[in-house]
């Protein structure tokens, strides 16, 4: 009998206190939704980078204001004495590269597109915003509103009910079982390829347990028309997304209680994530995802409006991803913040260092401009509706090494996170501003699907390949 291969971990290294950790991006994604294919990547950092900023302090007395006198230095300052040692424990004990072998994505049409695409990724964005304004339900086949469409596109509507070219599309899904989720079963024999198609819903349950291919295409109501583009996912078994936009919260609350009506799922979580799209300089240049208009008073007003503490579980565990800019810490932690409003209390700072494969921080660790590092504020929710929550007066921190991928993919924290939960096998999870799905976890997004598209993975390589590429590492 063959040995029972342990399950793949992305954790390429982790101390025993717990408090220092190696991960590799792709694979934690990949394990998170249970895959055994390759999430394709960029190539890695091999050598720092010199930020490209309008800015640089000029004299010792701005440098030394930033350094160390703002609050932004001063927080920088606790950061780096965390930062370093940290790394110096992983190159102790990692030998080789600091994450596994990638393959990278090109920009080739996916399978299944029949219309030429020069940029798959922008059509991709310009379909999930079409796709998450679209309103209709199972077994309602309403009319798309063309016209509200095009205006969140930024496009001039020319209404002519007779032109051809004006008729609105009907997007339809279909879903099966992934051709490798069920062992042992010859899945293209006993699933036919035509599947049943339903109108396009925004909210998805994936009640198996395996994984399920859905597939999203394009219809016309026009007679003799050619089919339109299909685009193919791979939905995580048990995982459920919603893809609107968080500015839309009442949409999400009635669909939210819907779907959870519907197959009796949890409306509260013991987990809840955020990535929210905070304000920088390169979000304003990237067009097509979150909006900032309004910046972050406007941004800080929607988070609140979407109400997430109600759907926090007793004790649950709050996560929300910041940048080195102590503004935004303090919209988080400070008086009238997220945390307070939503009775919640620090634990725990998780700090995300970007290296080079070599184990350098992707920038110079003071650039003045461009920190190598983001921080997760790891919250805990009140245990009853009477308990007033207050941050931790010793605030317990970690330090997670990663070689950097994909602009705006972070690592999954699944395997790291699950570690701090009472049942790491029994516990429910909500993922906002969510770019992928994870198995079990609920997700919210407006690009929540983004990277289970087909076109972004690819087979694994063979056993043998695979071993030569292994990553030596050992713990202490």
């Amino acid at each position: 009998m063959a040995a029972q291969l342990a399950p793949r971990s992305s954790i390429l290294y982790q101390n025993t206190a717990r408090t220092v950790a190696l991960i590799d991006i792709p694979t934690s994604i990949a394990t998170a939704q249970g895959r055994t294919d390759i999430l394709l990547s960029t190539p890695p950092l091999e050598a720092p980078i010199e930020p490209k900023e309008d800015y640089q302090p000029k004299s010792q007395k701005a440098k030394a204001n930033n350094a160390h006198n703002s609050p932004d230095g001063a927080q920088h300052a606790e950061y780096k004495y965390l930062i370093e040692p940290a790394l110096a424990v992983i190159r102790a004990n990692v030998s080789g590269t600091w994450c596994s072998p990638r393959r990278f994505l090109d920009s080739r049409p996916p399978h299944g597109t029949t219309m030429d695409v020069d940029d798959p990724e922008t059509d991709l964005e310009s379909r999930l915003r079409q796709w998450a304004a679209w309103k209709g339900r199972k077994a309602d086949d309403a009319a798309f509103d063309l016209q509200k469409m095009m205006a969140s596109l930024g496009a001039t509507y020319d209404h002519n009910p007779t032109a051809k070219q004006n008729v609105a599309p009907r997007w339809a899904m279909s879903y099966r079982p992934a051709r490798e989720a069920v062992s042992g079963a010859h899945v293209a024999e006993t699933v036919p390829r035509n599947e049943p198609k339903e109108s396009w819903t925004s909210s998805f349950h994936n009640p198996e347990a395996h994984a399920l291919e859905l597939e999203i295409s394009e219809r016309s109501s026009v007679q003799d028309t050619p089919p339109g583009p299909r685009y193919r996912f791979r939905i995580p078994p048990r995982s459920t997304f919603f893809l609107s936009d968080f500015t839309h919260s009442d949409a999400f609350r009635a669909s939210f209680r819907d779907l959870t009506d519907e197959f009796t799922l949890p409306r509260h979580f013991d987990l809840v994530l955020l990535d929210p799209p905070w304000p920088n300089r390169s979000a304003k240049r990237k067009q097509g995802t979150y909006e900032q208009v309004g910046g972050m008073p406007y941004l800080k007003k929607m988070l609140l409006k979407m109400d997430l503490d109600s759907y926090l579980e007793h004790n649950a565990l709050v996560g929300i991803w910041i940048t080195n800019k102590s503004t935004l810490r303090e919209h988080v932690l400070g008086s009238g913040g997220l945390f307070e409003t939503w009775n919640v209390g620090l634990i725990e700072e998780w700090v995300w260092i970007k290296t080079t494969t070599e184990g350098e921080p992707m920038f110079d660790i003071d650039s003045a401009m461009r920190k190598p590092y983001e921080v997760l504020l790891l919250g805990r929710a009140a245990p009853n509706s009477w308990t007033c929550m207050i941050h931790a007066p010793n605030i317990k921190r970690r330090v997670i090494a990663a070689v950097p991928d994909i602009h705006s993919r972070k690592p999954c924290l699944k395997e790291l996170l699950e570690e701090c939960l009472p049942d790491p096998t029994d516990y429910s999870a909500l993922e906002v501003f969510s770019r992928y799905l994870v198995s079990g976890w609920t997700s919210w997004g407006n690009e929540v699907l983004k990277y289970n598209w087909d076109h972004y993975w690819a087979k694994e390589e063979s056993g043998a390949t695979a071993r030569e590429h292994q990553l030596p590492i050992r713990s202490i």
